[in-house]
This record gives structure tokens, sequence and C-alpha cells, in this order.
């Protein structure tokens, strides 16, 4: 399209210049372009060369550093485990464990496998085996090993290996152990046995895609006869994660392989793409570099810069292996080379084309740019607008440029405005220890570009807790703690504003928040963060009705010490003493987290409280439970204490659960709760969750049970009092029998029979001494066996039973 001003003497003029312009230019990209030819032709042969050279030396710098983070991480895991396993909990008084018997023993097992998974984020599952008294599996849950054959093959954990090994065979697998030999199947269990086999594991392994890597330590630790071991299964995808980090670039492939060139955990986590031959490929080529420890590889016209090198385990070395590919760091300078040479090679041409093409078309880039910037309807208009305003194309190019730029400056201000959420973000990334990647160096210049001053400054951080929260539900709703925490967010903004003249606060919506104060070297901050966390404790006390619980870092000048400062304050709090009103602890003053270890567990009221939930009471549990939390939060006790006594308050619910026959495990559809009471941090939610989430699915349990009549549940009792009077009999096994408490079936048989169940006992058991003491010529010894006594009691029972002794009574019925 041609705008229309031929007839103008501007535009006259411009068309006489054209040939001027079209020579210049010519000649200007013909000196241009010649340059440009050259430096593409070497910057493509020279350069990119020298990349994949210096890019192999800093890859093979860098995999060396992740690869003793990851070989650290490993090391950890052993020591931990061998930690664990020297533990008296895991010595040889496990032999001989009545487990059902000893159940705090048992639940204690099982809470320590649960520390155990948690304590290592590679860890997946946790469990104890025990070869003695029987076959044991500690899992989520204590389970007899009742079939031989999964008996049998974890049996093969004790006969695997030195007593601590690496394995990547599991029950069901067909690999055997890493570091001793390897077996192509189990050749212990016949097809039946393998089919009994993997029905059992649904119910005690973890379900994962392929074989993961296993820790066996045998137990006891120090013993050389163990009986059992303790067996930690990795997650696979967190140690291909892992390993997913020795390659600079989404692209490659890292594995780990054994000493028989078996690959026990690749770092791909997309098992789809075919490394199948580029990984056996990959392994020759490693045994032939075994002087060096990276190489260049070329695979299928593409370069791989290969790093390699070995961990050493306890039990045997893995090699691990990192290919990164060249192209990703080459690619764009190839590209630029290719545009530069390209570009020059057209500059050539439009030299020639200008020639030609200037004189009639320099006035079209104008025009273009005309319709770009102002686009309307038609040539005619645009004609009309230009006369109109009385200007010519640059004119309005340049008014348009204008009001761009208007835009812009908009376009600015509206990021300013942006920019304290930016602020915040990042701070939150930073202390969450998110940005452990990148230095101090690199930290300091995204700060700076986000607009901290950060010369000579100094760092505190502060971190809040706000309290009371459920004493305002006349104010504020049960889901509106994100709106409260969100005020109290913009109470502390306003009141740092008047003390530090940098600082950041992020609001983690869940009633907590944390602040960095930015303060120069010289000035003491501590003294003023304590005058300002006064104030602010008065104020949200006096506008929203909460307490704080405000804990001071001590001040670091680095940005990288701000993560770990975080982590400390956040154990820390645990060990706060648990009290009303707000606190100001400060993280490096011993006494605000004193410890009292000599505080006592109120065994009392927990009988009490379990004795209101045999009957089946909910209001007097509730209470039971409010005196049992006003007793343990009293005298100065930490958060800590209080958790771990709610914990053992869970244990003992949970014990009298499983005597009444409600497993909790299925009362509470399998959910880890003590992971979700250890979440709680407050004692009054604690008290709230527990009538909740425990009482009552527990007393609606036992009501929802079909209630049979009194007289033939009393009915079966005495009958099968009369079946086993020669056997150990209790009222507490007869209760469990008919899925009773103790109480409820003592009291049915005194009203339906009129006599009390030991009484019921005794007249069975004399009554069939006195029939044998008639008819038989049995010792009195055998007599008293024969009934269920010993001969001492049996002598006295009968005496004061029938008025004699059995040998007067028997003497009396020959005379």
């Amino acid at each position: 399209m041609t705008v229309r001003l031929k007839h103008r003497p501007e535009w006259r003029a411009t068309r006489h210049k054209g040939r001027f312009y079209r020579n210049s230019l010519m000649l200007i990209l013909l000196i241009v372009s010649i340059p440009g030819l050259i430096t593409g032709i070497v910057m493509y042969q020279l350069v990119v060369g020298r990349m994949e050279n210096e890019f192999n030396r800093m890859h093979q710098s860098q995999i060396e550093n992740r690869a003793r983070n990851v070989d650290d991480q490993l090391a950890y895991l052993e020591m931990n485990l061998s930690h664990w396993a020297f533990e008296p909990r895991f010595g040889n008084a496990l032999r001989n464990l009545d487990f059902i018997y000893y159940f705090n023993e048992t639940q204690e097992i099982v809470t320590t496998l649960y520390v155990l998974q948690g304590s290592h984020p590679l860890i997946q599952s946790a469990q104890l085996y025990l070869q003695e008294p029987k076959p044991i599996l500690f899992n989520r849950d204590y389970t007899e090993l009742t079939d031989s054959s999964l008996a049998a093959a974890y049996q093969r954990y004790l006969t695997m290996g030195n007593h601590v090994y690496w394995t990547d065979w599991r029950p069901g697998s067909k690999t055997e152990a890493i570091g001793g030999e390897v077996a192509t199947q189990d050749k212990g269990l016949n097809s039946v046995q393998e089919q009994s086999l993997n029905q059992s594991q649904e119910q005690t392994l973890d379900k994962t895609q392929g074989n993961s890597l296993v820790l066996v330590h045998k137990i006891p630790g120090e013993s050389i006869h163990p009986f059992g071991a303790l067996i930690v299964t990795l997650d696979n995808e967190k140690v291909a994660s892992l390993l997913k980090t020795l390659t600079p670039y989404d692209e490659g492939l890292t594995f780990l392989m054994d000493e028989e060139g078996r690959t026990l955990i690749s770092g791909d986590s997309d098992s789809s793409r075919p490394y199948t031959a580029f990984e056996q490929q990959l392994k020759e080529e490693v045994s032939l570099h075994k002087d060096s420890r990276s190489f260049l590889f070329r695979y299928e016209d593409q370069t791989y810069s290969v790093s390699y090198g070995t961990f050493d385990r306890i039990d045997s070395a893995w090699t691990y292996v990192s290919a990164a590919p060249l192209n990703a760091i080459t690619s764009p300078v190839k590209l630029i080379s290719t545009i530069i040479v390209a570009a020059s090679a057209g500059s050539l041409l439009l030299g020639l084309l200008l020639s030609w093409f200037a004189s009639r078309q320099i006035y079209s880039p104008v025009a273009r740019m005309l319709h770009l910037l102002m686009p309307v309807r038609s040539e005619s208009d645009r004609d009309k607008e230009t006369a109109g305003a009385g200007l010519d194309e640059f004119e309005l190019l340049e008014r348009q440029w204008h009001e761009l730029t208007s835009r812009s400056v908009s376009a600015h201000r509206q990021l300013q405005e942006h920019l304290p959420h930016l602020r915040t973000s990042f701070v939150l990334q930073l202390i969450q220890g998110h940005m452990y990647a990148y230095s101090e160096e690199d930290l300091r210049q995204r700060m700076s570009h986000l607009g901290f001053e950060l010369e000579g400054r100094q760092f505190l951080l502060v971190q809040m807790y706000f309290t009371g929260y459920d004493q305002l539900q006349g104010r504020f709703g049960s889901q509106d703690k994100g709106l409260v925490t969100f005020a109290a967010v913009n109470i502390i903004q306003e009141v740092a504003r008047a003390y530090f003249s940098q600082s950041s606060v992020m609001n983690f919506h869940n009633l907590s928040s944390a602040m960095l104060i930015i303060a120069p070297e010289s000035e003491s901050i501590k003294p003023q963060a304590r005058i300002w966390a006064e104030e602010l404790v008065d104020v949200i006390a006096r506008t929203l009705r909460l307490n704080v619980t405000l804990m001071v870092s001590r001040p670091v000048t680095a940005l990288q010490e701000l993560p770990g400062q975080l982590v400390e304050m956040e154990q820390a709090a645990a060990y706060r003493r648990v009290e009303e009103g707000s606190q100001i602890l400060d993280l490096e003053d011993e006494q605000c987290f004193r410890n009292d270890e000599g505080a006592s567990y109120p065994l009392g009221l927990e009988r009490e409280l379990i004795q209101t939930l045999r009957l089946v009471n909910l209001s007097e549990a509730e209470q039971a439970l409010a005196a049992f939390m006003s007793d343990i939060t009293g005298a100065g006790r930490t958060e800590f204490q209080v958790q771990q006594m709610m914990l053992q308050l869970l244990g003992s619910i949970q014990h009298m659960m499983l005597q009444t026959g409600v497993t909790p495990y299925t009362l509470f559809g399998g959910s880890n709760m003590y992971e979700q009471l250890s979440a709680i941090r407050e004692p009054v939610q604690m008290q709230e969750w527990m009538a909740r989430e425990v009482f009552l699915p527990y007393i609606e349990e036992i009501q929802s049970r079909t209630q049979e009549p009194l007289n033939q549940v009393v009915e079966r009792t005495m009958r099968y009092i009369e079946q086993h009077y020669a056997s150990d009999i209790s009222l507490e096994s007869c209760a469990d029998l008919e899925q009773m408490t103790p109480y409820a079936l003592s009291k049915a048989f005194k009203q339906v029979s009129g006599s009390n169940f030991i009484d019921y006992v005794t007249r069975v058991r004399m009554d069939a001494a006195k029939q044998l003491l008639r008819d038989t010529a049995m010792r009195i010894n055998d007599v008293a066996a024969a009934v269920g006594y010993q001969h001492s009691y049996f002598n006295r029972i009968f005496k004061k039973q029938e008025g004699i002794t059995p040998s007067q009574y028997r003497d009396q019925w020959f005379k």
C-alpha cells in the first residue's frame, strides 16, 4: 500500500534522493557482509570444539560435587540404620517377648518403625522381621507370618549377605543381593508357594514397579547369631530424582550399576525412552576408559559428556555414570553461526536487489511501519487524518512513539506496584530452602534487583505463631484462619515500618508468619527487635484478641544461612513451655526452651479416661479428657512433652480397643493417627481432635454392633465354661469371645444367672472334682490338675466350699 503524497514537494525530493540511498546502501552492505561471513565460519569451526571441551571439564567438576552429596546421603542412611539396629529395643529381649500381651512394647516397635521411615526422605518403608520366637513381621502393624512360603521368603534376609548389606531382592523378585551372589529366581519356592507368597505380599509389602534398593541390618546389631532383620526399602522415584541431579540438563542419561555391570537405578523417570542400546554401549565405553573419569562419547550423531565414579558401600562398590548431551550448550552457538553466515550472504544478495528495488520502494518501510502503528480502515481515511492534522508520516510516527512510550511507563508503574509481592515471594522461597542451588553472590544480586539494599547489612529472622484462635469462635468461623492470619500480617507490616528500614513479612496462611529484618551490621538489631516485638504483641492482643508466640533467631551476615535459622526455630518451638498468653523467645536463650525431664505422666487420669470409654460414655470420656489435658499442660510443660504424653494416651486407647475386639487400623481407615496428632501444636486443638477423631468413631462402632439378648450371651458363656473348665479361663477371655467389655459381661452374667462369674466357674470345677473323687482312684494332685487348679490352692478352695478337705471327702464317701 502506497501513501498518496506524490504531489507534495517533500515527496518529490525523496524520490530524487532514491538513487543516492540505493548506491550508498549497497556499498555499505557489501562492506559489512564480508566480515560477517568470516566471523560465522570461524565461530562454527573453532568455538564449538573449544566449548565442548570446556563443558566436559565443567560437567566433571559438577558431577563430582553432586556425587559426593549422593554418597553422603547413602552413607547417612547406612549409619542411621546401624544406629537403630543397636538400639536396646531391638536387642535379645525380643527373642522370647509375647507381643500380644506386652502391647506397649509392640506399639513402641511400630512407632519406632514409623520414625525410622520418616527419618530420611529416600526411605519408602521400614520393616522388622523376627525369626524367633516365631516368624513375625512389623510393617504398618504387627503381623504373624502364618504363611510358610512368606516366612521362608523373609527368612532369606537372614541368610543373604553380611551383617549389614544392600540388596535389590524382595519377596517375589528375581534378583538377589547386590554385594554377593546373584540368583535368577527364588529356588526355594515352588509355583504354589510363589502364588501364595504373591497373595500374602499384598498385605505386608508396598507395591512398587520394578526392584527397589533394600538396606538390611540383622539384629541384634552386636550379635553374631542374629534372629531378625531391619529391612529398609528405598523409594525408586526419589532415588531416581536424586540420581537425576548428576545430569546438568533434562536430556541425557544417569544410572547406577553394581560390580557385575547390572543397572540398579536409572535417573530417567520416563522408562519408555529407548535407552537400552545406548546404556549398554555406554557401559562398554566406561570399561574402556578406566584410566580417566570423564570422556566424550559419540552416539547417533550426538556427542555426550560422560562422567563416572564409584560409591563404596558397606558390602559392595557401585558405579555411577552420567551422560549429558553437548548439543544443549552448543546448539545456540551453531544456530548463531548459521544465522550470521546466512545474514551475510543475504546482505550480498540484498545489495544486488536494492539497485533495482530501492528506487521504487524506498518509501515502503515507512508506509508499513505507519500501517502497523496506526492501522485505519482505508488509505483515504489515513490521507484525511494526515492532512487534517497537518503532519507528515515521520511526525505521525513520532507522535505514535510517544504514545507507546507513555504506555511503557504505565506498564513500568504497574510493575512497581507488584514489586512488593515479588519481593515477599522471593524471600519466602529463600528462607524455606528452595534457593539452595544459588550461590551467595547470586542471591544478593537477585535481591538487589528486587530493590533490597544488602551492602554491609545483617539479617535477622523472626517467626510468629498466633494462638488462642479457638477462643474466638464467636467472632470468626472455623474457615477464617487465613483471613485472621492476613489481618495479623498487615499489622506486623505497619508496626515494622516504624522500626526497620528494610523488612519483608511472609504469610503462611495457617496462623503463623515470619519476617526478615535487614539492618546495618553496625547496629545492635536484637534490642530493637525486642522493643518492636513487645509493641506487636500488645497491638495484636488489643485488635485481634490473639496471643503471639514470637521467636527471634540470631543475626547472620549470609543469606544462605537463613533456611537453617528457620529450621532451628521450628525445631525449638516444640520445646517451648506451654503457657497462657504471649511469649517472646530468643533462639540463643536456652532458658526459654528448658525441658523439665522430671514431668510425670498422669496414669490415674488415663485409667479413668479409658474406663469411661469401656463404658461407652462419651460425655464422661470428654470430661476425663479435659482433666487429663489440664494436668499435662500445667507446671511449665513444654509443647514437646504435651505431644509425647498425648501420643502415649493414644497408644493406650488403641490397646484398649484391641482388647475389646476393635481393630484401630480398620476403625480409622488405615490413617496414621500418630502423624495427625503430631502435626497439632495447640493443646485445645489436640483435645478437640482426640474427642472427634478417636472417641466418637470408637463409641459409634461399639453402639452399631448387633446387640443380642443377654440370656443368649450368658448361656454361651456358661456352656463354654462347662466345656473348658480344666483350662486357664478368665472373664477377659470370655468377654473377648463375645466381643464385649469385661464389665458388660460380668454385669450380664450376674443379671441372668444370679451369681458372679468367678463363683460359677468355681462351682463347675468343684462339681467335677467331687465326681472324680467319688468315681475314680486318681490322686489328689491329678484331680486338682484335671479341674484347672494347683494342688495347694485346690485344697484351700475345696475346704472353703465343702467344709472338709478332698481326702476327707473321699474317705467320707466310701465309709
